[in-house]
């Protein structure tokens, strides 16, 4: 059995009128060649009127599939095994299908030309698609990821988990190349954004929050701020909505947890003085949204990141939740550069919702290890040399 399967609605292969349009099955036989099972979603009565409508050849290619409490306790059972799910949606009971077992949903709008109805729902909560190639490369990037680059737990609750290693200098020029793709979609503006890799990373960054059991007993997901408060619509805020609508449900674009107040001014280029301004410049522009701030309290938080160098930003993160109540900070990022990090101690005083005062107490550095355990992977590039092929 294929460990991938495409979930796909009706309207798809059939008209309204359940009329089979023969020229579109040649899409079965684009996902069966990449070894992709693909089945057709509908309600049971409609599937007894179906089956008898698809060619013979085509029998074992594309399955029946009905919207029942059966096939949602198999899937998740699936799931379990390692089966990875998507789902092509057209109407709301795709929609409502997808959010009940938590697989990815994905929006045809741009390629339908008219012919269908895309659903509020599907156009809201689905992840665009220009292309079906858009969804087997989606599932392919679901499988590559296997080890995490970076990971620090310290005992006050707080980690700090990077999926991979963000370093070009001196590196093969295909992982160079790779590394800088990511880079550029995380980090660059929308004109620079390519849809086609933001959907890859996306699917990096599920199969980390899917498949590690560290991640089920998140409460809210969030997503550090861009140094400029009206940059809101960011690579990575979109990326954090996919996966909170996917694993906890309720509308997309949720209020962000972390807000800046006003412009930061940008971080300066020289390393040394980095290490002097330590969180302080985030203390100056970063507050936890009011509106949370009751909400977190005794939460477990993640909040998702592009990349870390130093930790500072993430140590901002962890300082202003925890005096907000947060039972546990989880900080995610796609990429650490290095290895060091710096666990800062800072005496935050006041509401941090409002206004607050800060002073710099000490920190520690740490190197290679922590706790005697080494907290990097150096066989991460090897992961990152397999997206080569899909970007």
């Amino acid at each position: 059995m294929t460990n991938k399967m495409i979930f796909i609605s009706k309207l798809v292969f059939f008209t309204e009128d359940n009329e089979l349009i023969e020229e579109n099955l040649k899409l079965a036989d684009l996902f069966v060649n990449q070894d992709i099972g693909l089945a057709i979603i509908a309600r049971q009565a409609t599937i007894n009127i179906l089956k008898n409508k698809i060619p013979k050849e085509y029998e074992n290619k594309i399955k029946l599939v009905s919207r029942s409490f059966q096939t949602k306790d198999k899937i998740k059972s699936l799931k379990e095994k390692g089966v990875i799910f998507g789902l092509i949606g057209i109407v709301e009971d795709d929609a409502v299908f997808s959010f009940n077992c938590k697989i990815p949903l994905f929006n045809p709008e741009r390629m339908s030309r008219g012919r269908v109805v895309i659903s509020e729902k599907v156009k809201k909560y689905g992840l665009p698609i220009i292309e079906f190639q858009n969804v087997i490369d989606c599932l392919k990037a679901f499988e590559i990821h296997k080890e995490n680059y970076f990971y620090m737990c310290f005992e006050n609750n707080f980690s700090v988990i990077s999926l991979n290693n963000a370093n070009t200098y001196y590196r093969p020029e295909e992982e160079a190349r790779v590394k800088q793709i990511f880079e550029t979609n995380l980090k660059g503006n929308k004109s620079e954004r390519d849809q086609r890799i933001l959907l890859l990373l996306l699917f990096h960054l599920i199969n980390e929050v899917t498949t590690n059991p560290y991640f089920d007993k998140v409460d809210y997901w969030g997503t550090f701020p861009s140094s400029k408060p009206e940059n809101t619509v960011t690579s990575v805020s979109f990326l954090k909505e996919a996966v909170r609508v996917l694993i906890n449900g309720g509308p997309r674009t949720g209020p962000e947890i972390l807000v800046r107040h006003s412009s930061m001014r940008a971080k300066h280029t020289s390393g040394a003085l980095r290490l002097t301004n330590k969180s302080d410049k985030d203390f100056d522009t970063l507050i936890v949204n009011p509106s949370l701030i009751k909400k977190i309290k005794g939460k477990v938080i993640c909040i998702i990141d592009d990349y870390i160098t130093n930790g500072y930003s993430a140590e901002a993160a962890k300082h202003l939740l925890f005096k907000a109540g947060a039972k546990e900070v989880i900080f995610l990022s796609f990429g650490k550069f290095g290895k060091k990090y710096h666990s800062t101690n800072y005496e935050i005083k006041g509401d941090v919702s409002a206004t607050y005062s800060y002073e710099f107490v000490d920190e520690i550095l740490y190197g290679d290890t922590y706790g005697g355990e080494k907290f990097y992977n150096s066989d991460n590039e090897l992961e990152i040399l397999n997206f080569g092929d899909l970007v």
